[in-house]
């Protein structure tokens, strides 16, 4: 039986130019991978570069394809994720060095070791792919290219709370694509976007049996295009919520001193004393550093002021369970509002030790803080601000689309409060702030962004940003975020068309490969 996604005898200067490229020696292969990979990240906030990850993924695609083995085709592979995440989540040394409490050597070595992590999903994922397109040919070598990554990006993003973080789909912020996220999500725009690049990598090899899948993505393209100049509106309005938030640019090495938590404290009172005519205001994650038992009857005629005015605070504040053994990163509304939320994502080594039994002990070692908080309750209501409900969301767990859609029924407007001073001058910022504007799209929801030191910003169901305060600065930011009521087909449906998409490649694919190889028998 012949295979129907073999090159045979058909050349061109593409294909001979590639196989030559692959027979390099195998550093040289991994020299290419990596800078493949580096080149990827430009598609991210800041640089919004889309053809990026387009042209990291066809290396990635190429280089597995090109591979006699699936050993070889899973050190490409990470070679092309060493680049890419090398680069992408380079900010985690700037934590880990800065606010850490180690050397440059111990926070480098954790940082690649994190990394390390991270690429080894996509050597799984080249491996994987390799192996079951020579299984099972009937299926082209770029579907099996494409299903695997997924694959490997879906377990990174769930095992041991997940990193969900530089998904594919986040590339395509810039193009068509863009429309589709009320549709399926981040799920969906990551299919289609590595179907595209293992596509296109398939057909500069000049590999058969494309043709239904070049089809498939034709009319996702154009469908794509089509919402673009023609967008449905999923959502109606309802209403307006006039809204301060506050960014006290609080350095992170001080922000838990003594001296600094009452300082900060007093500006934050006087800069919501001074905007009372907003119906919303919000300070950032963990504003307050005193705990929720201490600061609540401090706040008994401060919460009363704000109640006589019609104004709601949102604020970040760690709580403590009555035995003083749990800690909580918390969000509390109080005022003309109500609600105390509990942060259910938190981030591995920042907010918990992952089998602290074993790891602590070492990062004791080393000088690293421990970190005790608990996580909240899967089911936890929105809060109440008037009577709008607003879904709130700590920090990293903005990334998480599953969390976001389940609440995102009961809510009119989403909320984020950050602290992303840990980032330092990264483009870890910006990266998480365009995060969030993919949740605000796939969501059809204004999301309300408030940040220690930035990017502090409002952004629209559109996905827009239509304001945002700048950096370091110690500032407040006041606009009107728009209530919305409905759900988009993605708040509704969730994987489902990303599964039905798949499966629609997988079973076409197949009767097109029963077809070829009946008539090359």
């Amino acid at each position: 039986m012949s295979h129907p996604d073999s090159t045979n005898a058909k050349t061109g200067w593409a294909p001979r130019l590639i196989t030559k490229v692959s027979k390099l020696p195998p550093y040289f292969i991994g020299l290419i991978g990596i800078v493949a990979g580096a080149v990827g990240v430009t598609s991210f906030s800041p640089f919004h570069f889309w053809p990026g990850y387009f042209i990291s993924l066809i290396v990635f695609s190429l280089l597995i394809l090109t591979s006699t083995t699936a050993k070889a085709a899973g050190w490409r592979g990470s070679s092309v994720a060493l680049g890419f995440f090398g680069a992408g989540v380079s900010w985690v040394y700037v934590s880990i060095a800065e606010y850490g409490q180690v050397g440059s050597l111990i926070a480098g070595l954790i940082t690649f070791a994190f990394v390390a992590v991270l690429c080894a999903f996509w050597a799984f994922s080249a491996w994987l792919a390799w192996r079951m397109s020579q299984r099972l040919p009937l299926l082209p070598a770029s579907l099996w290219i494409t299903l695997a990554l997924l694959l490997g990006e879906f377990a990174r993003s769930t095992l041991f709370t997940g990193f969900p973080w530089l998904l594919p789909g986040y590339a395509i912020e810039n193009t068509w694509l863009f429309e589709l996220l009320p549709i399926g999500g981040i799920w969906l725009t990551s299919s289609i976007l590595v179907l595209t690049s293992s596509v296109i990598a398939s057909v500069l090899l000049k590999k058969n049996h494309q043709w239904t899948l070049l089809c498939v993505l034709l009319i996702i393209w154009l469908g794509a295009a089509f919402l673009n100049y023609s967008p449905i509106s999923w959502v109606q309005q309802t209403g307006t919520l006039k809204t301060t938030l506050i960014q006290g640019n609080v350095k992170q090495d001080e922000k838990w001193l003594a001296q600094t938590a009452g300082q900060s404290l007093a500006y934050y009172q006087q800069a919501t004393i001074e905007h009372l005519d907003s119906e919303l205001v919000v300070w950032p994650e963990t504003a307050v550093t005193y705990t929720y038992p201490q600061i609540k009857p401090y706040f008994a005629s401060f919460s009363q002021e704000l109640a006589n005015s019609n104004t709601t605070l949102i604020t970040g504040i760690p709580d403590v369970s009555e035995d003083k053994q749990n800690y909580y990163n918390a969000i509390w509304a109080t005022g003309d509002g109500f609600g105390l939320y509990y942060k259910r994502r938190l981030v591995p080594f920042g907010e918990y030790i992952p089998f602290a039994e074993y790891i602590g002990p070492i990062l004791d070692v080393f000088g690293m803080p421990m970190s005790s908080f608990k996580s909240g309750d899967e089911n936890q209501p929105v809060l109440q601000v008037g009577e709008w409900g607003i879904a709130p969301f700590i920090c990293y767990e903005i990334v998480y689309a599953e969390q976001v859609r389940r609440m995102v029924r009961d809510s009119d407007f989403l909320i984020t409060i950050s602290n992303d001073a840990w980032f330092g001058t990264s483009f870890g910022p910006w990266q998480h702030l365009q995060i969030a504007q993919f949740r605000a799209k796939e969501s059809g929801r204004y999301v309300i962004r408030a940040t220690n030191t930035g990017i502090t910003a409002f952004i629209n169901e559109k996905g827009a940003v239509v304001a945002q305060a700048p950096q370091f600065e110690r500032t407040t930011l006041t606009a009107n975020a728009k209530a919305f009521t409905g759900n988009t087909p993605y708040v509704l449906w969730g994987y489902w068309p990303t599964l039905l998409l798949l499966g629609i490649c997988v079973v076409f694919t197949y009767l097109n490969g029963l077809i070829l190889n009946r008539k090359n028998r």
